[in-house]
């Protein structure tokens, strides 16, 4: 019986990995961040950073730097990443360059090293047709108890303390249906069946919340929106033009948005069974297109030498929309709270830019101030011949912003924020509110014509500075 396992060259290595670890084959990101290690024993001397997928913090591994891969030591620099998963555990493996999806007979795997030495990652190799000599096969397993570095996975984990199936088990597969948009050097596609329109892209109604554009009004309901940039920034166009079209997915009644700048092209792949549904949090990375090619997570026959097409990244529908919970918002029936009691904002709210765009009642507050100069890593600033404690709620920080001084238990405190936008008269907005899952019951305010973006309403999350600033003392 064959099984299907994922190709990948590092440097003169040939390794072969169970396509039911891959998760998803990506550009190699832009950006590492640093993980302090104090020593280079085990895994911390084969991390090489970390970068942010989807919302979720993962581990870059050069396997160069635990095992010689050939005569040439100079470090090297990797075109992809592999994300692999078992039991859970999730990190990234630097590669060059992607050969494929390959069937490969158990008859034509062979175990070569038998101590059975749990610092080993390669103990098989197998033989794999149109390719010249052996490839080596990765245990997945080792690798994760080995490097001691993972993202953990709630889904994943769930499916680990199943009965684990056999290392070298054939998957059912099914043919699906996906909507494919041009990424950068590569395609990526959402599962059709969750896809309700494509539409040209609206004005947005300001809404903050990290990986969200904004709102907008779809078929009478409030309607999250986000964007490739904002959950794919490592397969985004290098050089992204505004997004001219918007592809609406709903699912469970919750709908979500996502600006594109082009009609998506339906194709259909072969795929586990498991990842068509994605309730469990299947991957959805493997696929096979009806010409034969490998195409799902970077499974091109040929990676270096493959049009953009034949790339194609197969989407998460169930991970990625769960990381929208505001998508409670476009519930058809009425999932907001706005009743008599809380249709108008009581008192004046200004409305400010800090890691996305909110209001706050202007209760408590004693001052709007240039932020000033300050010494790097200073906590606070000098006001009314007082020293106030400083916190900065920006996203980054930087010499520019504003201080909002807010009144505290015991003392005035600064809240450095970007720029306030916009001052919100008493009774000026509607107050209404929302449970979303994991962040509790939010009160939003909407305002009317002229305030959003192209002279539309907006909605903001409201956050109390005054009662931050009670709470801080």
């Amino acid at each position: 019986m064959d099984n299907g396992f994922v190709v990948v060259d590092i440097g003169a290595l040939r390794m072969a990995v169970p396509v039911a670890e891959v998760v998803q084959g990506i550009a190699t990101p832009a950006r590492l961040d640093v993980l302090p290690r104090r020593g280079a024993a085990a895994g911390a001397g084969a991390i090489i950073g970390l970068f942010n997928h989807l919302g979720q913090p993962l581990a870059l591994l050069d396997l160069a730097l635990w095992v010689k891969f050939g005569d040439d030591d100079t470090p090297r620099r990797y075109r992809r990443a592999l994300i692999v998963r078992a039991d859970g555990h999730t990190v990234a493996i630097a590669v060059d360059a992607v050969r494929g999806l390959h069937r490969i007979g158990a008859d034509s795997i062979t175990r070569i090293s038998h101590d059975d030495d749990q610092d080993e990652i390669f103990h098989s190799v197998a033989r794999c047709a149109g390719i010249d000599g052996v490839v080596n096969v990765l245990d997945v397993r080792r690798l994760m108890a080995l490097a001691m570095t993972w993202s953990a996975d709630e889904a994943g984990a769930r499916e680990a303390s199943a009965v684990a199936a056999p290392r070298f088990c054939a998957a059912t597969h099914v043919r699906a249906a996906y909507a494919v948009v041009a990424g950068s050097g590569c395609g990526i596609g959402f599962a059709l069946a969750d896809l309700r329109e494509v539409l040209p892209a609206p004005a947005l109604d300001a809404f903050h919340a990290p990986l969200t554009e904004g709102l907008c009004r779809w078929r009478g309901r409030h309607l999250p929106v986000t964007s490739i940039a904002k959950i794919m920034p490592a397969l985004a166009a290098s050089a992204p033009s505004a997004p001219t079209l918007m592809a609406v997915f709903e699912r469970d009644g919750m709908a979500l948005g996502v600006l594109i700048d082009q009609v998506p092209v339906i194709r259909h792949f072969t795929v586990g069974a498991n990842d068509t549904d994605g309730a469990d949090g299947a991957n959805g990375a493997n696929g096979v297109d009806d010409a034969g090619h490998a195409d799902g997570a970077d499974l091109a026959v040929a990676d270096g030498g493959a049009s953009p097409e034949q790339l194609v990244h197969l989407v998460d529908m169930a991970a990625l929309l769960a990381r929208f919970p505001e998508r409670a918002l476009s519930l058809a029936a009425a999932a907001v709270d706005s009743g008599p009691a809380a249709r108008r904002n009581p008192s004046s709210h200004i409305v400010f830019a800090a890691d996305g765009v909110v209001s706050t009642p202007i209760d408590g507050i004693e001052a709007l101030l240039p932020l000033p100069a300050l010494a790097p890593g200073a906590a606070h600033m000098a006001w009314r011949g007082n020293a106030i404690a400083l916190h900065d709620l920006r996203a980054a920080p930087g010499e520019r912003g504003t201080v909002i001084v807010v009144n505290g238990r015991h003392a005035p405190l600064g809240f450095i924020v970007d720029a306030v936008q916009a001052l919100v008269q008493a009774r000026a907005g509607r107050l209404s509110h929302l449970a979303l899952a994991g962040r509790g019951a939010v009160e939003l305010m909407t305002v009317g014509a002229g305030a959003g973006r192209g002279g539309g309403e907006a909605t903001y999350a409201t956050r109390d500075l005054a009662q931050l600033a009670r709470t801080l003392g």
